[in-house]
C-alpha cells in the first residue's frame, strides 16, 4: 500500500505545473526546432531572466537554467545551448553545470550536470522582445524555449548575478505589485551556485531577509533566515505592521557555501492599507 501512495506522490511531483518554485521541479517540453527529430523528450526550465522581467538598455544579463533529454544514459543528454533573438545568436551557454535539485528530483543522478549559463546583451533592441534558448542534443536535434523581456524600460537589471556563479533572485513580490497589508505575506525567489558540488546542494547555506535598511543599520527590520525547497526560498511576513507607508525596500543577503560570498538583491515593495 505505502509503496503504490509513494509512486503516486512521486508521479504528481513530477507532473507539478510551474509555480513559484518551478525551477526545482521538471519543466514544461520544448519545442521542436529546425533539425529536431523523433519525439519530444526534453525537460527543463528557464531560471532567469523570467518572463516580463525589466532589463535595462545595454545591460549585461545571465540567461540560465536546466535542461535534459530523459532518454539519455549516463548523461543529462544536451551538448550545446544558445541563446537567439530572431534569427541572431546572441551567445553560447556553458553548459553541464552542477544542478543537484534536478537530479534530487527526477532520481536520475546524471542530470546532476543539466544547467546551462550564458551572458548576453548590449546591443538588444529596446522594447518588447522575446530570447529564445535553443538545446542541442545528438540524437534528437535542436529544441526551443522562449521567454520574453522588456529592455530600455530604465529599470535595473531584475535578476543579479555575481561574476563567479551565484545566481539569486526575488521572484515575488515585483516592484510593480502591490501587496494588501492586511494579509500574510509571503517573499520568495531562487538561488544556487552554479559551481556547486555534489555534498553543497544547491551551494547556498542562507538567505537572510531586511526590509528598509541593510543588515546591521538602524531601522532595518529582519524578516527571519528563509526556508529552502530546492533552489527556491521563502520568508513569511506580516504586511500589518507596515502599512502607514506606502514604499519599502527589501534588502535580501545570499550566501554561498561555495566561497562564503554573500550577493545582495535589493528591490523596492509597496503596500496598500
Amino acid at each position: 500500500m505505502w509503496r503504490y501512495l509513494v509512486a503516486i506522490v512521486g508521479l504528481m511531483l513530477l507532473a507539478s505545473p510551474a509555480g513559484a518554485f518551478a525551477q526545482s521541479l521538471p519543466g514544461g517540453e520544448w519545442m521542436p526546432a529546425a533539425g529536431a527529430a523523433g519525439d519530444n523528450t526534453l525537460k527543463g526550465f528557464i531560471d532567469q531572466p523570467t518572463g516580463g522581467s525589466s532589463l535595462a538598455a545595454g545591460a549585461t544579463f545571465a540567461v540560465s537554467g536546466w535542461v535534459v533529454d530523459t532518454t539519455a544514459e549516463g548523461w543529462a543528454g544536451v551538448d550545446d545551448v544558445q541563446v537567439l533573438l530572431g534569427g541572431t545568436v546572441l551567445g553560447h551557454a556553458v553548459v553541464g553545470l552542477s544542478r543537484p535539485d534536478v537530479a534530487g528530483v527526477t532520481g536520475n543522478p546524471y542530470f546532476i550536470s543539466s544547467g546551462f549559463r550564458a551572458v548576453v546583451g548590449g546591443s538588444i533592441p529596446a522594447g518588447m522582445q522575446t530570447l529564445t534558448v535553443l538545446a542541442h542534443t545528438p540524437g534528437r536535434g535542436s529544441w526551443a524555449k522562449t521567454v520574453s523581456v522588456t529592455i530600455g524600460s530604465g529599470a535595473a537589471v531584475a535578476q543579479p548575478v555575481s561574476a563567479t556563479g551565484l545566481v539569486a533572485k526575488i521572484i515575488s513580490p515585483r516592484p510593480e505589485d502591490v501587496v494588501v497589508s492586511n494579509n500574510n505575506g509571503t517573499i520568495y525567489g531562487i538561488a544556487y551556485d552554479t559551481r556547486t558540488r555534489a555534498e553543497l546542494g544547491i551551494g547556498v547555506d542562507r538567505v537572510q531577509v531586511y526590509m528598509d535598511g541593510p543588515r546591521g543599520e538602524a531601522g532595518s527590520q529582519y524578516f527571519g533566515d528563509a526556508s529552502f525547497v530546492g533552489t527556491g526560498w521563502s520568508v513569511s511576513w506580516q504586511p500589518t505592521k507596515y502599512n502607514h507607508i506606502l514604499h519599502h525596500n527589501l534588502w535580501v543577503y545570499v550566501r554561498s557555501s561555495v566561497s562564503g560570498e554573500e550577493l545582495l538583491l535589493n528591490q523596492e515593495i509597496n503596500l496598500s492599507s
